[in-house]
């Protein structure tokens, strides 16, 4: 252990530390003493008089003005909640109303004639219109079905009552136990499909209906809804006859107008407006930025995700309490006063910045400080005087001070010039310095010199090893490019792949996040009208990946030249790597067999990511199989087979988690919806061009990110035997 250095160290430095702390010392106890006089005089009579004043004036309007907020903020609310409880209460008890004549219709059926109804049709739109909503075709609906739709189409007046009595008003709607549903609105167009064909939607599955059930009383729930592409609360009620569930009545309030309604009650420039549902939703917000901001997914509880503070008030709010709290938001204190609106179980909350309350005490405290600064002022004159005087005595001593350092330092810094000198002259064929008298100082000179010397003659040797080194990184490089070439070849790359083959049209590419990848494609026959396609992602990157893919791909062909089913050819690969994994390297694997006569695809799927399918005239949908666990992680794994029925004209695509998973600068993931959406925009081109789209898009997504997983894809569109020649015309 080192012992600990004095102070002030001997040698070069040691001379200057010593000269400079004596002129500094005498500089500062002069500047300090005269500083000191004048500053304590100032200090003693200003902080008397302007402590006790704004002290008191503080503490005295802070409190006064927090009792005024509290009191009007919880006026406020009360009345603010009980408005928009208002527009809850009136959207429940029409349901209510109604669902007392839907009860009587189900009890009374004999009372009610039927009254056609209709899919919606696109002369009805922009205007309130009763339209037909069915879970699948509309001409395989039941005589009984249609004849309770028909009787309920009586109350098609009460309905368009209810929906144009208010502005706030979506639709409103009856729907049946067969998932049938009487909708009245004013968007007949949004329930058509771009063929003309209505669209089908079993209500069954929404979160309204089986809320309602669940409840068994008016339901409200925040949704975005899919069919009409915005944003609304969605209610409804179940109607019961004899204690059987028979219906459940539906409505919806626009959520963009409800934010309006909710902006007029905003305060001042900070204040904003929440609305919180009975399950913690931030249902709608009147703030455009922070943790309360108007939301994008009605789903998460936000009770887990803001401060402790917020998620006290929501908890007294939603058990029925009224009241005002302070809490910090993004940053900044706000008064927080929430109230219980009770015809839906939400809560309403207003908030107000602090600082904007309290801003009326604070213009009185800084009159207060303005009367404090006149006498400041008058101080200030006399410490200036000080100031001059004390500033020119310090630059006297200061002046000294430079020239004796000056004076000082000058002398002992030559060796130190000379030694700057010989170094400059120091060329790279010439690295030498040599030890001279004159930096033999008993200091740091002379161990600076030596240094020099020493390191130089180091120098030399480093070279040699940088020389090296760098060629021996130049041929790693090489052979990672070799690598990456090998790699290319292996997989088929020139398209098209079978061109005297009519009955299909295949194209695949990889992007590897680095030199060389770990995923892989490959498609080849197995027999005159049988093609073998797979795909798959090995854990890793790099070469020892693409190592362990080349391997996995040579099993694959191997096995399916002796065996056609798609199952027990993964089992037969699993087995086969997991008796020799000593590195616990695993892969995914999606493989298929298409039978070109037939049109019948067999495939299994071994961990790997869902393909996409497209029918005729239709658009791409994910196939969700049953997922096989992954080759390479448990012997004996079974797999199941399925089939996909591929007619003419439909096209398959599968992909690696390279795609879905890719990111953009903000960590967040491309994700399923996006790529399916980049698929569709181009699911009527060529495989080649649809796998170029999803590139394109998933690059601009990722924009500066960086590519941190391969990106492979295959795509495959079926023309079958009849259609061949007339897809190798076009």
């Amino acid at each position: 252990m080192k012992g600990k250095e004095p102070l002030i160290p001997k040698g070069f430095a040691g001379k200057i530390i010593k000269t400079f702390i004596f002129f500094a010392l005498t500089m500062g106890a002069v500047y300090l003493a005269v500083f000191a006089l004048q500053l304590s005089a100032l200090h003693r009579k200003i902080r008397a008089d302007e402590e006790t004043q704004l002290s008191v004036t503080a503490g005295r309007s802070e409190e006064s003005m927090t009792v005024i907020a509290e009191e009007n903020l919880i006026a406020l609310i009360k009345w603010a909640s009980d408005r928009t409880d208002d527009e809850f209460w009136i959207a429940a008890h029409d349901l209510k109303i109604l669902r007392r004549q839907v009860s009587d219709i189900y009890r009374n059926p004999r009372f009610f004639g039927r009254r056609p109804v209709s899919p919606a049709r696109p002369e009805n739109a922009g205007k309130p219109a009763l339209q037909l909503l069915s879970p699948g075709d509309y001409e395989k609906i039941t005589p009984d079905e249609l004849d309770m739709i028909e009787r309920l189409a009586n109350l098609e007046p009460m309905l368009r009552e209810s929906l144009i009595k208010s502005d706030f008003n979506v639709d409103v709607g009856i729907a049946t136990m067969d998932g049938l549903c009487l909708d009245m609105d004013r968007l007949s167009e949004k329930k058509i499909m771009e063929d003309g064909r209505p669209i089908s939607l079993d209500v069954r599955d929404q979160t309204w209906y089986t809320g309602a059930v669940e409840r068994g009383d008016v339901f409200f729930y925040p949704i975005h809804s899919l069919i009409y592409d915005f944003d609304e609360v969605a209610y409804a009620t179940p109607v019961y006859v004899d204690n059987e569930l028979v219906a459940v009545l539906e409505g919806s309030i626009q959520m963009d107008l409800l934010r309006s309604f909710l902006e007029d009650r905003d305060l001042g420039d900070s204040g904003f407006t929440v609305l919180i549902s009975d399950k913690g939703q931030l249902a709608c917000s009147s703030r455009a930025s922070g943790e309360l901001k108007s939301p994008e997914d009605y789903a998460p509880d936000i009770r887990e995700s803001v401060n402790p503070g917020l998620r006290e008030a929501i908890n007294k709010g939603l058990s029925g309490e009224t009241g005002v709290t302070r809490l910090m938001v993004d940053g900044e204190e706000y008064y927080a006063a929430y109230g219980y609106m009770r015809s839906c179980g939400w809560i309403q909350i207003i908030f107000v910045s602090v600082d904007e309350v309290m801003d009326p005490a604070h213009v009185l405290l800084e009159e207060m400080r303005e009367i404090s600064h006149q006498d400041i002022i008058e101080q200030e004159i006399g410490f200036r005087r000080s100031g001059i005087f004390a500033f020119t005595v310090f630059m006297i001593i200061l002046g000294i001070g430079i020239v004796v350092v000056s004076g000082v330092a000058r002398r002992n810094a030559r060796p130190i010039a000379l030694m700057a000198e010989r170094v400059g002259g120091i060329a790279e064929d010439n690295i030498r310095f040599e030890m001279d008298e004159s930096y033999k100082t008993g200091d740091e000179i002379q161990i600076l010199a030596e240094s020099f010397s020493e390191t130089l003659n180091k120098s030399k040797e480093y070279v040699k090893e940088l020389l090296a080194i760098t060629s021996e990184k130049e041929r790693v490089n090489t052979e990672l490019s070799l690598a990456t070439r090998i790699q290319a070849d292996m997989l088929p790359s020139r398209f098209p792949a079978f061109p005297d083959r009519t009955e299909f049209n295949i194209y695949a590419s990889m992007t590897p996040a680095k030199e060389v990848g770990g995923d892989f494609y490959d498609f080849f026959f197995t027999g005159d009208d049988r093609l073998a396609m797979v795909i798959a992602d090995v854990s890793g990157k790099g070469v020892p990946a693409a190592l362990f893919m080349m391997m996995v791909r040579t099993m694959i062909q191997n096995r399916l030249i002796d065996n056609m089913d798609v199952a027990r050819v993964l089992e037969d690969v699993n087995n086969a790597i997991c008796a020799n994994n000593r590195e616990k390297m695993f892969v995914t694997v999606w493989l298929g067999i298409l039978d070109l006569e037939s049109g019948v695809l067999e495939a299994a799927n071994a961990g790997h990511e869902y393909p996409m399918v497209k029918e005729p005239g239709g658009r791409f949908e994910i196939i969700k199989n049953k997922h096989g666990f992954i080759i390479g992680g448990k012997e004996n794994m079974k797999y199941t087979g399925y089939q996909i029925l591929m007619k003419p004209g439909s096209k398959l695509l599968v992909y690696t988690d390279g795609v879905p998973e890719a990111m953009n600068e903000e960590g967040k993931l491309f994700g399923r919806e996006r790529m399916l959406q980049a698929v569709n925009g181009a699911a009527d081109l060529k495989p080649e061009d649809i796998i170029a789209n999803v590139s394109g898009e998933v690059k601009k997504y990722m924009g500066s990110a960086e590519q941190v997983d391969d990106v492979t894809m295959l795509c495959m569109e079926y023309y079958g035997k009849s259609s061949g020649e007339q897809a190798d015309e076009e």
